[in-house]
């Protein structure tokens, strides 16, 4: 796939900062925590979570160079004091490796597009110091109307012949029980896995297709030759406006998975 476009992506930045702003009404932080945030995107949440840790640090990753572009342009215009604790770095979620090194390790919207989640969050727990605090946010909206026709479109001629094997990302993110026994088996304690559907008001169909165009919707586009992209994107205008009864606006419902766990104490 193409690298990521933090313009895109930040078009609906008020929709997509809803998950985020409901994990700081319940993330309660002294100030000195060491915060790394994995698939860090543009780095604005990673950047609250270091204001937020004034005798702390936090560090962003991600594996898109455009990402960790994006975040040091926003980076550059923020205060000394807090530059001074906050780095971004790239690098790839699977290769996170550390030893009690983190109070708090938060990823949000990122984990649905690293396969190996048990793996992962052994890593997770390896990282975290006795007492430390996992927080995830992963979409888990395949069973929507968008994603669903989607999937719908893409099992059809002409598509079909060049997509095979191409899925949403929320397609391998399982339920809130998952990850409940996962994170048991490994070791966590303090579990806490649950979904939570954000409403989001949208102009048209052609704003969700948007939307997706900067998520779900890479996967199908890194596949399609480049002069298919409109054609495609076209077809699934019609079908969305057809599955939503309406060609102006509408509620796009999104669901989302989120996942607390604590490294018990020593």
């Amino acid at each position: 796939m193409a690298d990521w476009n933090p313009e895109l992506y930040n078009r609906f930045r008020r929709y997509r900062e809803e998950p985020f702003l409901a994990i700081l009404e319940r993330l309660e932080l002294r100030g000195d925590e060491s915060i790394v945030d994995l698939g860090c995107g543009s780095g604005e949440n990673t950047i609250e979570l270091a204001r937020r840790v004034p005798r702390g640090r936090a560090l962003g990753l991600d594996s898109s160079a455009a990402m960790i572009e994006a975040a040091n342009k926003v980076l550059a215009d923020v205060g000394l004091e807090v530059r001074a604790r906050l780095s971004f770095s790239l690098g790839d979620i699977k290769q996170f490796s550390a030893q009690d090194e983190y109070a708090v390790v938060f990823s949000n919207a990122a984990l649905q597009w690293v396969p190996g989640h048990r793996e992962i969050f052994m890593r997770i727990h390896r990282a975290l110091k006795p007492g430390g605090r996992v927080v995830v946010q992963m979409p888990k909206n395949d069973l929507e109307t968008a994603q669903m026709t989607i999937l719908q479109l893409a099992a059809e001629s002409p598509w079909k012949e060049m997509l095979p094997a191409v899925s949403v990302p929320s397609r391998g993110v399982p339920g809130p029980e998952h990850y409940t026994r996962l994170l048991g088996e490994i070791g966590f304690a303090d579990i806490d896995c649950y979904e939570h559907v954000f409403q989001h008001p949208m102009d048209s169909p052609r704003d969700v297709v948007d939307w997706s165009r900067a998520t779900a919707l890479r996967p199908f586009l890194g596949a399609l030759p480049a002069d298919k992209h409109d054609a495609f994107l076209s077809a699934l205008v019609e079908r969305l406006a057809r599955a939503y009864g309406t060609d102006g606006p509408l509620i796009f419902p999104f669901r989302r998975l989120f996942i607390w766990a604590t490294r018990p104490a020593l």
